[in-house]
């Protein structure tokens, strides 16, 4: 196997220094002729520049970081599609990490970006990670939060979100719409938009005239918990004497564990149960669930766009949800 082509050869080849190769590869100014004969030994030795010593030089890399939470939602893959195209027709790659829901993770893999000198950061972690953001963009480097708004942010700091109280509201005018009166709910934990959806969700069902007890809000932090959930909120409502009717899963990552669970205890769905949850996959339509759709994909062009443009303010985005009707709720076809 023959050696890597490097910088020196192809300052031989062209008969230049070293320097003055480096200074046409990164668009410096040199004479036309030095220029064309530095390109021909390039293309005639192949030679790849070392995109590593060019961000040295540079003092950041051409490399988009994503810091994402858990890989396992079906909300992450179409957004980091659209970061990969807006990437790509940028002239970057993107570096994935993903922290399987550990703050601690989230904190270790903003740092590594950051040590990695990136050319923008899209980050989809918790607020212990915010310090480290705020200090990414105050030295210039663009920070995109993903699925949150960021209070007070600093310049070069952005966030785009999806409106979720308007996603609570959509899920309780449809399943009031669907007959449906005592409503369950699994949530993934207190995160701001587990929190908001909640509250819309209470909001559009108190406007409907149904109530929404604090008992029939369960967390289920993983999927392991689920089957807990779904099993405590079924007893409750026969305890009320009121069994509940709908059941609303606020987090994507989620559906599969409580769509089991109820099926798993012979719940017939929508007979039995409504079920309606965040986040449209690809199964979805063929197990006819119902979803409230956030457009990832788009999210994430905008995401990486933020990165690309680098506008000096922070830019806050909200986006706005979508009802996916099908025959988990009963819908009529």
């Amino acid at each position: 196997m023959g050696r890597r082509v490097t910088i020196g050869d192809v300052a031989a080849h062209a008969g230049v220094s070293t320097a003055t190769v480096s200074r046409v590869i990164n668009g410096g100014t040199v004479a036309e002729a030095t220029a064309t004969r530095v390109w021909e030994a390039v293309t005639r030795l192949e030679y790849t520049p070392n995109a590593l010593t060019r961000s040295i030089f540079a003092g950041r890399s051409s490399t988009v970081g994503v810091v994402i939470r858990d890989l396992s939602s079906p909300f992450y893959l179409d957004l980091m599609r659209g970061i990969e195209e807006v990437a790509a027709t940028n002239d970057s790659l993107v570096m994935f990490a993903n922290t399987f829901r550990h703050v601690d993770l989230d904190v270790a893999q903003v740092r590594a970006m950051d040590e990695q000198r990136v050319r923008g950061l899209v980050v989809t972690t918790g607020e212990a990670s915010d310090k480290l953001t705020r200090r990414m963009a105050e030295r210039g480097t663009p920070c995109v939060i993903v699925a949150r708004t960021v209070p007070d942010p600093v310049p070069g700091m952005h966030s785009i979100s999806l409106d979720n109280v308007g996603a609570g509201r959509l899920m309780a005018a449809h399943l009031a719409r669907c007959g449906r009166s005592a409503v369950g709910v699994v949530s993934s934990g207190p995160r701001p938009s587990q929190i908001e959806r909640t509250a819309g969700l209470r909001r559009g069902l108190a406007d409907a005239g149904l109530p929404l007890p604090e008992e029939a809000v369960i967390v289920a932090e993983n999927e392991e918990g689920v089957d807990l959930a779904v099993g405590a909120l079924l007893a409750a409502g026969q305890a009320r004497g009121k069994p509940v009717d709908a059941i609303v899963c606020t987090a994507g990552w989620l559906t599969v564990a409580v769509y089991s669970a109820l099926v798993a205890r012979g719940v017939a769905i929508p007979a039995d149960v409504a079920f309606l949850t965040m986040d449209d996959f690809p199964w979805a339509a063929t197990l006819g669930i119902t979803v409230i759709d956030q457009p990832s994909y788009e999210m994430g062009r905008r995401a990486a766009e933020l990165v690309v443009e680098a506008p000096e303010d922070a830019v806050e985005i909200v986006f706005e949800p979508a009802l996916v009707a099908r025959r988990s709720c009963g819908e009529q076809q």
